[in-house]
């Protein structure tokens, strides 16, 4: 009885060891991912040198610190002792007298050493942030680095951080941290978006017959772009660099968030501006965002219906200024509804964190908004009334320039046209829905398209076309592949087979800083999801017709 229960057992336990095994590896592959986007170099080393020659070995070093030590970014640094990246003994001395120091103090450290490049052996002065990871029993388990090259307008600062400077070390390392998830989000958000951007995009093209519909759609489709582009605005918005802001068409920008925002609600939306207006300095992006969610919060104080009024207009601070805001030419955007009102005891609170008076909400909306607004170098107020309405004022400093400028999203943006072709394609991707509508459009645009998940199979679909004389004339890559080699490691395979494949990379977690890494690897284009079935279609053939084999 006892051997029989032991023996029936055993299966289950293998399955849920091996269904543990494949998480730890889909997780594996998205931090990965994510860590190969942050600016800075990221290294994992032991929490004791097993040979004390060396220093301890780094376990795991992500893209920037390999290009920083002028590594093979595929190689990385792992297997190398900190003594081999550092400049000299005294480097040396100072790093492992950081790690030690990270270990006293609770945990963080910070020194200044050079190091050294494996390519060019030429030092860069960089900064060294350590950080001690202990598991629940205080044990040490290894330490995390985060390298930066040091800023050469800034004078030669001390090897070591004062301990009273440890919370800022900690809250900077948090927000990279930060940055790392930020990246990952991105990705997931675009994976699922990629279906539905590519099958409107060319659902659009064939309704054109049909105006209202074309029209239907085309809202929708301009709100698929608007969330691609605040994806990207999550990875960009985590980093320490802002972006840099521009004179913005604020009533063009009204016009299209709100028409999006507003759709399909109970509640009419008007939308009025001065008609001298002048440009806002801004980030359009974020400004939408912030537009869209203060006219959403309006629409749901509003449950049954009504008048909201979404308004610009010249405003001029008078000298000294106003609070925040410095004396000068401003504009002034106002949202107002007439819903529940707020109670005045939540008006000061309402721009912190994590205050929120709906029994679903997390309070993070208008902190957000407000941060958006503060790094515009505007001001955001608000004044209520119970059961009257709210009324929100944005000021944003004013450009010299007035009128009409292409908006962040026009109305009337039309899908990329597909383009037709001819030509083998293999895709690569692990997204079903996304590999399956892929192959639709390809296909009705004249390829031939095979198809596969993971890149064991690709490498063997790959070497099976290419013995017969036949190989793709464009492989589209995506990076994170679950379940064995991810799509780099697939690539570099496949170009080793034959170095004149041509292999474009799909992912939604490329930033457009990072597509020149991908370029030197060996990939001739860069695709990020979500892409319309027309960039889809305009790739492959640019790929297929200008880089076709002799």
């Amino acid at each position: 009885m006892t051997s029989s229960t032991t023996s029936s057992a055993t299966p289950a336990a293998l399955a849920e060891l091996e269904q543990g095994l494949e998480h730890l590896k889909v997780a594996n592959y998205y931090l990965r991912v994510a860590l190969d986007q942050v600016a800075d170099g990221v290294v994992i080393v032991e929490s004791e040198a097993s040979d004390p020659k060396c220093g301890p070995k780094v376990l795991f070093s992500n893209a920037a610190a390999a290009m920083l030590a002028g590594a093979d970014p595929e190689t990385g640094l792992r297997g190398l002792g900190l003594n081999d990246l550092v400049a000299g003994d005294k480097d040396a001395t100072t790093l492992l007298q950081s790690l030690r120091l990270a270990v006293d103090n609770g945990g963080c450290h910070e020194c200044a050493c050079q190091l050294q490049s494996l390519r060019t052996q030429t030092p860069v002065s960089c900064t060294w942030r350590v950080r001690a990871v202990f598991n629940s029993m205080r044990k040490l388990l290894n330490f995390t680095i985060l390298i930066s090259p040091a800023q050469t307008t800034t004078p030669a600062k001390a090897e070591t951080r004062p301990a009273d400077d440890l919370d800022a070390q900690s809250l900077q390392l948090r927000k990279e941290n930060l940055a790392a998830l930020a990246q990952g989000i991105a990705h997931d958000v675009n994976n699922l978006l990629g279906p539905a951007t590519v099958r409107l995009s060319a659902l659009i093209q064939h309704v054109q017959e049909h105006p209202a519909l074309a029209q239907e759609l085309q809202l929708v489709f301009a709100g698929l772009k608007r969330a691609k582009q605040f994806t990207s605005q999550v990875v960009t918005a985590s980093k320490a660099t802002p972006r840099k802001h521009e004179a913005t068409d604020i009533a063009a920008l009204m016009r299209d968030t709100v028409e999006f925002a507003g759709a399909g609600s109970n509640v009419h939306v008007c939308v009025r501006s001065d008609d001298n207006l002048h440009h806002g300095i801004a980030d359009p992006v974020k400004l939408s965002q912030v537009l869209q969610n203060l006219v959403m919060n309006g629409i749901q104080a509003m449950p049954h219906g009504g008048y909201m009024d979404v308004e610009a207009h010249n405003h001029v601070v008078p000298a000294p200024g106003d609070g925040v805001l410095k004396p000068g030419s401003h504009v002034r955007i106002i949202v107002r509804d007439r819903g529940c009102g707020i109670a005045p005891e939540n008006l000061d609170r309402l721009f912190r964190e994590s205050f929120t008076t709906k029994p679903d909400g997390n309070g993070i909306g208008l902190t957000t908004c407000k941060r958006f607004i503060d790094e515009m170098g505007g001001d955001i107020r608000v004044s209520s009334m119970p059961n009257v309405g709210t009324e929100f004022s944005v000021y944003l400093p004013a450009s010299g320039a007035t009128g009409t400028t292409k908006p962040l999203i026009p109305a009337d943006s039309a899908p990329v046209p597909l383009k037709h072709g001819k030509g083998k394609v293999l895709i690569v991707d692990d997204e079903d829905d996304l590999r399956k509508v892929a192959h639709m459009i390809l296909t009705r645009c004249g390829y031939e398209v095979v198809q596969c998940d993971n890149g064991q199979d690709a490498v063997k679909i790959y070497q099976s076309l290419f013995r017969t004389g036949t190989p793709p004339d464009v492989v589209l890559m995506d990076l994170t592949l679950r379940g064995g080699m991810n799509g780099t490691e697939t690539a570099a395979e496949i170009l080793l087979l034959d170095p004149e494949a041509r292999i474009v990379c799909t992912s939604g977690s490329v930033t457009q800083e990072v597509q020149m890494i991908f370029l030197e690897r060996g990939f001739v284009g860069v695709l990020p999801k979500p892409y319309e079935a027309g960039e889809l279609t305009q790739v492959v053939h640019r790929v297929a017709t200008m880089m076709k084999r002799n």
